[in-house]
Order: C-alpha cells, then structure tokens, then sequence
C-alpha cells in the first residue's frame, strides 16, 4: 500500500498545479471512493477508526455480479459526504484513500464539480485508470471493495480542525 500510495502522490504532485482543485472545495467529497478491504485495513489502523467488518460487498474475481454490487456499492454515495469530512476538509488527508489521492479535476474552474441534484457530473478527471488497474493488479482481484462510508460509517472519532488539512 505505501508504494503505491507513493506512486499516486507522485502522479498528483505532477498534475496538481494543471487541477482546479484548491484548498476548501469538497465537492469530490461527496461522490463514491471505491476502497479494497486491504486499503480499509490500512486506513483504520493509521487513524483509529473504527472498520466496519460487514462491508466488503464485491470482488473483482465476481465478474458475473460486478456490475450490480458495483452499482450497490456505490449508489448512496453521490450527494453524502465522506465519513471523515469535517468542516469541509479531509480528516485523514495524509491517510486518504488512493482514490482520493489520483482524482484531479484538469478543467479551468471547479464550475463542473459542483454537485447538482438529479444530474450525472462531467467533471475532467485526471485518467488514473492504469494506476488503479495496478493497484488491483498488486492487491490481487480477491479483495473484497466497497464505498469508504460503508467501510467506515462514523468516520474518525477524534476529528478536530487541527488535525484536517485540504479536502482532495
């Protein structure tokens, strides 16, 4: 995990000053974050919070039923905010999700991040497809994923201003 989490900092700091991204837009906060039991492992082990042992509900090895635990997983995300945004900014920003780390709007402005109800967003995001195919490729297809709001539903206990940095 730390390689690759190295791998997606690497591609961010290489892209970020082409992104409309900026300190205290959260709109990307409020989509779904596909995360791996293995990636949901490392989070809660680094800040504490508590895991949900009961998500988890596909697989990539499931190709017959991946497209509906897919749609599953992440039909409730768009709109909700992440568990561990707090006042607009990433409780766990040094602890994000790969996700999270690889999702760069490369348009001029954030005008396309904006959250519209009852709308699909077209948002310019940086292709970041070979990165997660690797990721896959590194964590194996029998990982179980699902959204990081199932993984971690009350998010981090001891979220405080001091402890947020710039929602990604």
């Amino acid at each position: 995990m730390a390689w690759l989490r190295k791998a997606a900092d690497y591609v961010n700091a290489g892209a970020a000053h082409l992104a409309a991204c900026r300190k205290g837009c959260a709109a990307c906060c409020h989509i779904a974050v596909i995360i791996s039991r293995g990636e949901a492992q490392v989070i809660a082990r680094e800040t504490g919070a508590k895991l949900n042992p009961n998500a988890g509900v596909f697989s990539m090895a499931d190709s017959e039923d991946f497209g509906e635990a897919f749609k599953q997983a992440t039909s409730g995300a768009v709109g909700k905010p992440c568990s561990f945004l707090t006042e607009g900014s990433c409780s766990i920003y040094a602890h994000r999700p790969l996700e999270c780390r690889l999702l760069l709007n490369l348009d001029d402005d954030d005008l396309l991040c904006q959250l519209v109800e009852g709308s699909a967003t077209n948002v310019p995001y940086m292709d970041a497809r070979q990165h997660h195919v690797a990721s896959v490729a590194i964590l194996g297809p029998h990982q179980h994923y699902d959204d990081i709001r199932n993984w971690f539903p009350q998010g981090r206990a001891n979220d405080t201003p001091s402890t947020q940095q710039k929602a990604d």
